[in-house]
């Protein structure tokens, strides 16, 4: 892990190539992390859909093959001398290098989509360091927003009251319409602010950090003219409590 940004392992995890140190760290870190989380589920969502897209049934002369080689396969290893041992490391080596390169070129296919969504989502290369200052604060508070009606997708808020910014994360999420973009709006006591995010989430996502004032108690996200309005022109289709 030295040198790495555990946030990079996201992928990789998902598609099960780390060892066992990436692992335990990984493990004891995206739990908490919002942004890992989501892209966790992103990329075995994708993975899941890959699998289905390109499945088989298998050959009905499988289970009798495979049972005809257990009744031969023997049940515990004879002791081995040391130069089979190594080969045997060497070949777990190669099996492992040979997964890290399956996990890159998934990456490289994913990664292009997210670079892509990153920049046309407004994320110039340190979203990842600022959402993750944010998220560390202590007094960070993560707001999954719900649908309301038919609305498609998810959105996610966390907000730390202390730094006066937000991370917005929204995924699976359809195009607003032409000339159209999500707006995020501020709830509080004095009535709506809108918090200027104008999105159009190319490749259905949005990843913004955002600066907020005031204490709001709701947050809220309706579809708006791209150039953005004072006031909300349409229904919400997305809030919950900050």
């Amino acid at each position: 892990m030295s040198g790495t940004d555990i946030h990079q392992l996201a992928a990789a995890y998902a598609l099960d190539a780390v060892d066992y140190h990436e692992r335990a760290e990984f493990e004891a870190h995206y739990p908490t992390c919002a942004i890992c989380k989501a892209e966790v589920a992103g990329f075995r969502e994708t993975l899941s859909q890959v699998a289905a897209a390109t499945a088989v049934p298998p050959p009905s002369s499988l289970k009798a093959r495979v049972m005809a080689e257990i009744g031969e396969t023997r049940q515990l290893s004879p002791l081995l001398p040391a130069s089979v041992i190594d080969l045997a490391t060497h070949r777990q080596g190669r099996q492992r290098m040979v997964r890290m390169l399956t996990a890159a070129a998934v990456l490289v296919v994913i990664g292009i989509g997210a670079f892509v969504v990153g920049r046309q989502s407004g994320d110039d290369n340190g979203y990842a360091e600022a959402a993750d200052a944010i998220l560390g604060q202590p007094d960070t508070r993560i707001s999954p927003l719900e649908a309301t009606g038919a609305a498609e997708g998810r959105f996610q808020v966390a907000w730390s009251p202390s730094a006066n910014k937000i991370v917005v994360m929204g995924d699976d999420l359809p195009d607003p319409g032409p000339g159209k973009a999500y707006e995020l709006w501020l709830v509080d006591d004095a009535g709506s602010h809108a918090v200027r995010l104008l999105d159009k989430a190319d490749g259905r996502k949005v990843r913004r950090v955002l600066s907020v004032e005031g204490s709001p108690s709701q947050w809220a996200i309706t579809v708006e003219p791209e150039e953005g309005v004072e006031k909300a022109t349409t229904d919400i289709i997305f809030a919950a409590p900050a």
